[in-house]
């Protein structure tokens, strides 16, 4: 935990890498929300069917979900929000120069008791650590 799920609409005009984007998000968030690195899971997900709007002008959008367990202060996660809608502004400016451009970050806390997961040492054998 966290998982990111970058959202966004097909005519972004930045050519997305998103090892490097992540790896930046990461960093920052990590740094600022007190998440660890190695928990973080991150996907980027490109949207060509898409509608915003009443449709008459360019518009783009970039969304950043960011799904993390409870009990961070709203404090915690308004800097967390705002850390990263830096980091997006910054990977998407040509987008927000050139489009009628939304980017937005949003924090979903997930309920940890209906959450359920496995991993790879769960069964593999070895004790896990």
């Amino acid at each position: 935990m966290p998982h990111l799920v970058l959202e966004y609409s097909g005519n972004v005009r930045e050519r997305i890498d998103p090892a490097a984007l992540f790896g930046k998000l990461h960093t920052e968030l990590a740094s600022v929300g007190g998440f660890r690195i190695q928990d973080f899971k991150s996907r980027a997900v490109r949207m060509d069917q898409y509608f915003i709007g009443d449709g008459t002008r360019e518009q783009s959008f970039v969304n950043l979900d960011l799904r993390t367990f409870g009990g961070k202060s709203p404090e915690a996660r308004t800097a967390v929000s705002e850390a990263a809608l830096t980091v997006l502004a910054d990977a998407f400016g040509a987008t927000l120069r050139e489009t009628a451009c939304d980017i937005s970050v949003q924090i979903t806390e997930l309920d940890r008791p209906s959450f359920a997961r496995t991993r790879s040492e769960d069964h593999s054998g070895r004790p896990a650590a």
